[in-house]
Parts: structure tokens; C-alpha cells; sequence
């Protein structure tokens, strides 16, 4: 047991010198994950691996002439059905891999029909939609991500013409791990799409989310914590551009105050992270820990926004 905890520790990015070792790679991809060191978070962190992954697997069978005018299913089914048979060999039965092919055409047809339509521009969204919106989130509504209570300002600039729009009250004081009021765009409402409008997510009031300025930035187009990358830049070393979509990414799964007995929700409680290891360790995705601002007890956290005027680019 002590040789296979040594193998998964010591075999990772954490040692620079076996990065480019195709042995090693090849004995790290045999081995599992400590799930009992990642604890809560390896539900959010092994379900986004597997949307990468299957992501992955179906934009290999797109072939370049999938976006010929006259391209149709049969012709998408038959060259999926040659792929597949190349991939699985005799891992599977006859019927097993029509079956696979059948499915994986499916998801390719929808994708290419959506990266040629000529319907690709988003629709502009009407004050009638916009109340309709704010109708759904009743009389304090809140970001679907963070649960920032929206103020007065921001519902009256959602639905106003651009030249009676007021200005924000920036906030003095700033969470720097969700950076909040850096910008009047952070504190504005703005239309989400659950399911991004880039990857096929459609102009519809069932797929509208009221989101603030600055969670729709940092999910942009975004479904899983391993898309946006973990490069360090910036004038904080300690986090990657990527950190705040993982804070983003574990407030919108979990969606709860998550220390016992509390019943703060994003529904009516603003949300933030902490570790899990206590409020003086590092915030990684695994160790992260969604908690309401009753709960929130690390130091350090508030910061002046002077400081934080250009919050590591993102």
C-alpha cells in the first residue's frame, strides 16, 4: 500500500524531471486516485474529468467534410461506423458498436449543424424577456452563480436604455477569492446561457440565468474546471487564471452553505469558498469548501479594491 501512495504522490507534475517520461506516464495512467486525500470535492472534480474526456471522444469523429452543404446523417453514420470499428476492434459485438455509432453520429450531426448554421448570432434580448426574468427571481433577486444580491442600481440599468443607465457604488472592501465590485460590470445583471451558446445552447428563456458581470465573464463558455487551464499569471503567484472558475464552478454545483446545520443557500445567501482544512490553508478545487458570509472566517480575505483594480487579468 505504502509503494502504490508513494507512486501517486510522487508521480504527478510536482516532479518536473518525469513530465516528458512516457514510462511513467504510461504507469501514472494505471494507477487511481487518491480519492481518500481529495475528500468531498471528488464528486465536482472526477465528473468534470469525465465531461472533458467524452467531449474529447466525440469531436474525434468529426471529419472536415462533415461541413459540405450536402452532408447528412447516413454519410456522418458511415464514417463514425469506420472509426468506431477501428477503435473498439473486438472489444465489442456487432450490434454493440451500431449501437455506439448510431449514438456518437447523433451528437456529431447536432454539432455540425450548429457550427454551420447561418442562425449562429445570438439574439438580442427584449426589456419584456428581461422583466420576464426578473418576474422568475421574484422581489430580491440574485446571481444564479454567487447569490450576490442584486441592488436596486443593477435591476433599474438591466431593463433601461443605455443613456438613463446610474452609475455603481463600488464597494470599498473586496473578497479577493470571488473579487466582486472591481468594476461596475462586475455588479451588473447579465443574461446567462446554461448551456453555452457557443457549443450549441439555444436562445431560450428555459436557458437564461440572470448571472453578474463578473461571474459571466469568468464562466464565459466554460463547463468543466480542466477547460480554462492552470497557468500562473498575474501579480498574485498563489492562483491561476483559472482559480476563479473553479470557485464559480463549486459554488454553482454545490449551491449551499456547506457547514452543518446551516441553511444559507445561493438562493438567499451570498457564497463564498474556504478550505476545508481550515482557514489558514492554501484553496485548491480539492480542498475548497463553499460557505455564507456568516461562515466565512479567514483572515485576510477583504481586501481593498484599490488593490485589486486589474485582479490577475482575469
Amino acid at each position: 500500500m505504502n509503494l502504490i501512495v508513494e507512486k501517486q504522490l510522487k508521480g504527478s507534475i510536482c516532479q518536473p524531471n518525469n513530465n516528458w517520461d512516457m514510462s511513467i506516464q504510461k504507469e501514472l495512467s494505471a494507477l487511481k486516485t487518491p480519492d481518500y486525500l481529495i475528500g468531498p470535492r471528488v464528486d465536482i472534480l472526477q465528473g468534470d474529468i469525465s465531461r472533458e474526456w467524452f467531449k474529447w471522444i466525440v469531436d474525434q469523429f468529426v471529419d472536415s467534410r462533415f461541413f459540405e452543404e450536402d452532408i447528412n446523417f447516413f454519410k456522418i453514420y458511415e464514417s463514425v461506423k469506420e472509426s468506431v470499428d477501428i477503435l473498439v476492434g473486438g472489444q465489442k459485438d456487432s450490434d454493440d458498436k451500431l449501437s455506439i455509432a448510431r449514438l456518437v453520429s447523433e451528437m456529431v450531426e447536432e454539432r455540425i449543424k450548429f457550427l454551420i448554421s447561418d442562425s449562429k448570432r445570438r439574439k438580442s434580448i427584449s426589456k419584456n424577456m428581461k422583466e420576464d426574468l426578473l418576474a422568475i427571481y421574484g422581489p430580491e433577486p440574485r446571481c444564479w452563480l454567487t447569490g450576490v444580491k442584486f441592488t436596486d442600481e443593477a435591476i433599474y440599468n438591466f431593463t433601461a436604455k443605455q443613456e438613463d443607465k446610474v452609475n455603481f457604488d463600488l464597494p470599498v472592501y473586496i473578497d479577493k477569492y470571488r473579487p466582486i465590485g472591481t468594476k461596475s460590470r462586475d455588479l451588473s445583471i447579465e443574461v446567462d446561457h446554461l448551456h453555452p451558446f457557443s457549443l450549441g445552447g439555444v436562445d431560450e428563456i428555459d436557458n437564461y440565468r440572470l448571472i453578474c458581470g463578473w461571474a459571466n465573464k469568468v464562466k464565459s463558455n466554460h463547463i468543466t474546471g480542466y477547460s480554462t487551464g492552470t497557468k500562473v499569471t498575474g501579480r498574485n503567484q498563489l492562483f491561476p487564471n483559472s482559480f476563479y472558475y473553479w470557485v464559480i464552478r463549486t459554488l454553482g454545483l454545490k449551491r449551499k452553505c456547506e457547514v452543518p446545520g446551516c441553511g444559507n443557500s445561493i438562493e438567499n445567501s451570498e457564497l463564498t469558498v474556504c478550505s476545508n482544512l481550515g482557514s489558514s490553508k492554501a484553496i485548491t478545487p480539492v480542498s475548497m469548501k463553499v460557505v455564507c458570509k456568516k461562515h466565512d472566517s479567514r483572515a485576510g480575505r477583504y481586501v481593498k479594491r484599490s488593490e485589486l483594480q486589474d485582479p490577475f487579468h482575469v
